[in-house]
């Protein structure tokens, strides 16, 4: 699930759905927010409509974080995120890599 801050969430304009979360980051940070909608969420060149995402308030310890590895310290894309958007982490490159959708 995509991971939002609070003060972004407030900026962009979400949805809150009243329901309650909590995740483990792959750092290992404990994050618990509400699930929110957010109405356009853009990865890479695909754009999701009606995307659910988690807001949170995130510590300065995990924004740090963030920044060290040089990325956008307001916002985590989830995983799920990625699959909708149709794409999959690439370990060779350390990018994404778009890829057909699929059905089981």
């Amino acid at each position: 699930m995509t991971v939002i801050d609070r003060s972004f969430a407030e900026n962009v304009g979400v949805m809150c759905t009243g329901r309650r979360r909590s995740l483990v980051s792959a750092t290992g940070h404990k994050l618990e927010g509400e699930v929110a909608i957010v109405r356009e969420l853009a990865v890479e060149d695909e754009v999701l409509d009606y995307e659910k995402v988690m807001v949170v308030e995130l510590s300065g310890g995990l924004r740090k974080v963030l920044r060290e590895i040089g990325v956008d310290d307001s916002v985590i894309i989830g995983l799920t995120t990625v699959e909708l958007a149709g794409l999959i982490p690439d370990t060779a490159t350390g990018r994404l890599k778009k890829v057909e959708k699929f059905l089981f």
